[in-house]
């Protein structure tokens, strides 16, 4: 049962996995399309677009709907105390009122005729009862509201926000510029490294079969005799070289291995697909681009320089936000409402239910203790340690370009003058080969010869390695790609 349920688990494997050829270019491609670094930067230029759009809102008036509803306990009561002082005219009035208390007649009409007859200032000022317990606003009250603001003017702190938001999201593009470029570089030391590790293998296995072939034939020489002076130290020399240029295979296979995972990991392949790495031998270019253009042009494409030129304007920005203080804030605002209340008197009664409003409100600051002054002195300080730096990564920029780019033309000179070699090695050592065959040739001189071939090729290409790795780099400082260069 056990057995039965591996196997299903190893052909369900076999059958999502799949088997991807790729050559460095196809490599580049797929990393940059599937890489996890890449696809975070690219999520950060999104939310760094949402922030400046954030910030842009800022330019509109904003309208706010507000809904308000609310239930008191009871009715708001409107109570007032005291008493009403009354002049002498207001004396008067009373006392003609009073006389309609007389039953109309002969007898009120005196009355009225002779108060009507005295002056007002015949009559004292007098007094009413001013209690008065009156309803206010019911308990019931529902609110509906515009409400509308504008600023018309903020000293430039708007337009600074904006334009931080906006600087922020060419950082966030040059991030992915950056990825990118770390990207690609990774995809073309590994695949160097494994053009490297795959040619050596081959070229250590060849020595391999011949010196187990070599080996074999030595014992029959030792054994069965020979024109050649044959030593048993001979034969046990040959097979040790063997066994160590055995194991050397394994642990260069092994390698080999090891960054076709490197390779796979960086593209954005799963644990189970498997790669097939194709290249040709092309003819190494020199990278013939003068030192000084190629610091220029990383100044320009750099992607950290880039970002700390953008810091830079983020600063003074930043500066000028701080400087808005000085200035006043102007504010435009208005505001048109409607109310219901249960009560349809008191100060919420149908005359005064639908009501607006417009303003305008300025703001300045006159004195905070020197808090702007200090800030603005902060973001100029701030600014002056960030172009410290720019000046100190332009300087590094130049200085690792400077280095790689002495390596690179080194490195060519000495693949030129290894080529050479490496022709003369192989030959060498094929002719030794046969001619040990032939019992023509002593074993040390069979020996020396697969090792010298060894020796000669593998340094040569060691150093096509070094030379593309270095044009690599200077890709990667520049920023772009300078020259194709391909196996």
């Amino acid at each position: 049962m056990k057995k039965i349920i591996i196997s299903s688990l190893l052909l369900i494997n076999s059958l999502i996995s799949k088997e991807v050829e790729v050559d460095l270019n196809k490599a580049i491609d797929l990393a940059i399309q599937n890489n996890a670094m890449n696809r975070i930067s690219k999520l950060n230029l999104q939310m760094a677009d949402a922030q400046y759009q954030q910030a842009l809102s800022a330019n509109y008036p904003s309208l706010d709907a507000i809904f308000y509803a609310n239930r008191d306990k009871n009715d708001t009561i409107f109570q007032q105390r005291g008493y009403f002082t009354l002049s002498s005219e207001y004396s008067k009035i009373f006392a003609l009122a009073n006389t309609l208390n007389i039953p109309a007649g002969a007898a009120r009409d005196a009355a009225q005729a002779t108060i009507s007859a005295m002056p007002a200032n015949a009559f004292p000022q007098g007094q009413i009862n001013a209690d008065i317990d009156s309803i206010a606003k019911g308990r019931d009250t529902v609110v509906g509201q515009l409400e509308v603001n504008y600023p018309l003017y903020t000293g430039g702190k708007i337009s600074s926000i904006i334009e931080q938001a906006r600087l922020n999201k060419d950082i966030k593009r040059e991030a992915i510029n950056r990825d990118e470029n770390s990207v690609v570089y990774d995809v073309k030391k590994y695949f160097y490294g494994y053009v490297l590790t795959n040619e050596l293998y081959n070229l250590v296995d060849g020595i391999y079969s011949n010196m187990k072939f070599s080996r074999d034939l030595t014992k029959d020489f030792l054994e069965n005799g020979t024109s050649l002076e044959i030593k048993k130290t001979d034969y046990l020399n040959i097979k040790l070289l063997t066994s160590l240029i055995e194991s050397t295979r394994a642990k260069i296979d092994l390698n080999r291995k090891m960054l076709e995972g490197a390779i796979a990991n960086v593209m954005g392949l799963k644990y189970n697909d498997t790669i097939k790495i194709v290249y040709e031998e092309q003819k190494i270019l020199k990278q013939n681009i003068a030192l000084q253009e190629l610091v220029k042009e990383a100044m320009r494409l750099n992607p950290d320089v880039k970002t700390i030129n953008l810091a830079l304007k983020i600063k003074d920005e930043q500066i000028k936000e701080k400087k808005a203080d000085y200035y006043p804030m102007v504010n435009v605002f208005g505001n048109i409402s409607h109310t219901y209340n249960s009560y349809e008197y008191g100060y919420l009664n149908e005359d005064d239910e639908n009501r607006w409003s417009i303003g305008l409100a300025v703001k300045m600051n006159l004195f905070n203790g020197f808090k702007t002054k200090n800030e603005v002195i902060e973001k100029r300080v701030d600014k002056s340690i960030i172009n410290e730096k720019k000046l100190f990564l332009e300087d590094a920029v130049a200085l690792q370009l400077k280095n790689e780019f002495i390596k690179s033309s080194i490195g060519f000179n000495q693949v030129q003058i290894l080529k050479d070699a490496v022709k003369t090695a192989k030959e060498n050592s094929k002719m030794n080969f046969k001619g040990y065959q032939y019992e023509m040739v002593e074993a040390r001189d069979l020996v020396q010869s697969q090792l010298m071939e060894v020796y000669v090729k593998s340094d040569y290409l060691k150093n096509v390695h070094d030379y593309l790795l270095s044009l690599a780099t200077i890709d990667k400082l520049v920023g772009r790609e300078i020259e194709n260069q391909t196996y």
